[in-house]
């Protein structure tokens, strides 16, 4: 792999990391002392895995735009649901009889349909993703760790992180997903607490509170950020 072939960002970070973006764009970030051959050689230990997710990006149908229509499908929770929209004074907002109704001044106008959407997923992603949170680390807790604080935000290129700050990072996107998907994102981000890289530790500390973690990792690995 040539050295044109990615994006070098150096910053005051510890660990080196490799992104890959739906656009197939590659970034690798890395300490700011960092030494070219130390990227390559990073670059080289991960171009399996590399190689393996550009393909799979390349086998993928392209996206079609959401245009926020009547009768649109949008997914919850892994669920296909149609759009059904109807004018009213005030929006709102709820899933009923197997459709997601949106009740909006302008049902016509897919800027404000799209918003409007966007704050029903932030509600409900707050909800699920904390009880996941609550439910697991109770295991977390009695290892000495404090139980890191939600943080919702729109990622490109990955579904979750967690900040030396004290914050679990989830993509907003992850409410699309299947439950089972949206519970290993969390399991994986709570074992950083105790393991902050990915080797034979933090694995095995995966295999003991998810041993199915692997097969999780591999289908949401398969589904688009957007």
């Amino acid at each position: 792999m040539k050295t044109t072939d990615y994006t070098v960002i150096r910053s005051r970070r510890r660990s080196l990391e490799l992104r890959l973006y739906p656009d197939s764009r590659i970034e690798v970030r890395v300490p700011l002392r960092a030494s070219a051959r130390e990227v390559e050689d990073f670059i080289a230990s991960k171009s399996a895995w590399l190689q393996a997710r550009l393909r799979g990006q390349q086998l993928r149908p392209p996206r079609i735009p959401l245009q926020y229509r009547h009768g649109e499908e949008h997914l919850f929770l892994g669920q296909h649901y149609p759009l059904s929209l109807a004018r009213a004074a005030r929006p709102a907002t709820a899933l009923q009889q197997g459709s997601l109704c949106l009740l909006a001044p302008e049902p016509d106008n897919p800027e404000r349909i799209a918003r409007q959407l966007e704050r029903w997923y932030r509600q409900q992603a707050d909800g699920v993703f904390n009880r996941l949170i609550d439910h697991h680390f109770p295991f977390f807790a009695v290892r000495g760790h404090i139980r890191p604080q939600l943080r919702i935000r729109s990622m490109k290129s990955r579904w979750g992180s967690l900040s030396s700050l004290g914050y679990i990072n989830l993509n907003l996107e992850l409410i699309k997903t299947p439950l089972h998907s949206i519970e290993y994102v969390v399991i994986h981000e709570l074992c950083h607490l105790e393991h902050m890289n990915h080797g034979p530790a933090f694995q095995a500390l995966m295999s003991q509170c998810l041993p199915d973690w692997r097969r999780r990792k591999r289908e949401l690995n398969e589904m688009p950020l957007r």
